[in-house]
């Protein structure tokens, strides 16, 4: 498709608002195809398939703890029971088929199968075996309710219960759940295969000396920080390539990138400076754009497009411009990918006077403290520096008016 760019970055009225942007992103953005992984290759990934129970679970009536089982008619004020057979757990069949008599007991094991014929145990502790005549037991209880500390049959679930549903990101107790119906084989959606291709010649890498840097030049922040952020969202698969401000080398990253990612993240670049590579890059390489600017503040310049199941998220380059559209579009992206949940906007109150833009939703970093959330000073998108407090962003729509102290208003929390 033919690029257009002065008008779609630089025409207030061409530029769709936050939740628009969004909305055309999502609807091409497809769950990657699930894919089978053994127990622990599934933990942290999402369920793509409800696991079902293959048995009642528990499987059997068992104790609940270690005691004695008996019928509870024969639980009488100062009874004695004569102990005629003992069941532990994973007893063979014929310590627990062969019925307990009237009048008699089984020592039992927490866990153990609850023998024929019982329908109560009394715990170790409220019982006192004879001294005198080890067959026989006594209780300081006069009576116990019929199924008194037992673990009845399926009533965990029965079989064919779903007890995982799809969707869920597997922790160490859904694998437990897992192995116990026998589902040691899960569907997962696999993470995503993100590359990051950050630009420009004034970057220099992290680790370089103070004594090595030019006036006009600055570390790399912003890779190190997308590369952290997905992390904290289960995106280890990550190649980050940083890029001189040059037409052939960004073709070549970004040509390649398209093969062997399900989405590449860019940062800077994608303006329309006489520098800015990546617009004229992917218009050669015939992606489907989807937006190009965004009536946001801070991140206006963002782009995103597509080619088959490959997405393409271009952020500008300043470091709280890539914080914040990165939580406004990667992080709902990556969900969409893995069949996660969207990110949560909760409601918080400003406790100090705020001012909107006319034209443009802002997001600002906040500190937050009992559900209020003092606006967090700034120099502008380039002040890396005030977000070492922040909280997550509050969201000041468009021409809001009454932005007041007490004044509620939308909240994201930072990735975590």
């Amino acid at each position: 498709m033919r690029y257009t760019l002065g008008m779609d970055v630089c025409s207030r009225q061409s530029l769709p608002n936050y939740i628009d942007a969004l909305d055309r992103l999502l609807s091409v953005c497809l769950p990657l195809a699930p894919v089978k992984q053994d127990l622990m290759g599934a933990l942290g990934r999402t369920l793509a398939q409800d696991v079902h129970a293959d048995r009642d679970q528990p499987p059997f009536d068992r104790s609940a703890m270690d005691g004695f089982a008996m019928s509870a008619s024969d639980v009488q004020p100062g009874c004695q029971l004569r102990l005629t057979g003992t069941v532990a757990a994973g007893a063979s069949p014929e310590h627990y088929q062969t019925p307990v008599k009237q009048g008699c007991a089984y020592r039992i094991a927490t866990g153990a199968p609850l023998p024929v014929g019982a329908d109560a145990v009394i715990p170790v502790e409220l019982a006192e075996v004879n001294s005198a005549d080890s067959e026989m037991v006594s209780f300081e209880i006069d009576t116990v309710e019929p199924w008194k500390n037992i673990h009845r049959q399926g009533v965990d679930a029965r079989a064919g219960d779903k007890v995982i549903p799809a969707g869920t990101v597997l922790r160490p107790h859904h694998i437990a759940i897992a192995s116990a119906v026998v589902q040691v084989q899960l569907d997962v959606v696999p993470r995503p295969r993100v590359t990051l291709l950050t630009t420009g010649d004034e970057v220099r890498p992290p680790q370089t000396p103070t004594d090595q840097l030019q006036p006009q030049q600055i570390r790399n922040s912003n890779g190190p920080l997308i590369v952290a952020l997905l992390s904290n969202l289960g995106v280890v698969d990550v190649t980050h390539i940083h890029l001189p401000d040059e037409p052939e080398p960004t073709f070549e990253a970004a040509q390649k990138a398209l093969q062997t990612s399900d989405l590449v993240l860019t940062v800077g670049g994608v303006s329309v400076g006489q520098r800015d590579h990546l617009p004229a890059t992917w218009e050669k390489l015939g992606v489907t754009k989807l937006i190009h600017g965004v009536a946001i503040k801070p991140g206006k310049p963002v782009f995103a497009a597509h080619q088959d199941r490959c997405m393409i998220l271009g952020l500008p380059g300043n470091p709280v411009s890539v914080l914040a559209t990165f939580h406004l579009f990667v992080w709902p992206v990556i969900c969409r990918l893995t069949q996660q949940v969207q990110p949560h906007w909760q409601e918080v109150v400003l406790d100090q006077p705020a001012k909107a833009h006319p034209t443009r939703d802002q997001f600002r970093l906040v500190r937050l403290s009992d559900q209020k959330a003092s606006i967090l000073g700034w120099q502008g998108s380039g002040d890396l520096m005030h977000t070492a407090s922040a909280d997550g962003f509050v969201w000041l729509v468009s021409g809001l008016t009454g932005c007041e102290t007490g004044q509620k208003v939308r909240f994201l929390p930072l990735v975590q």
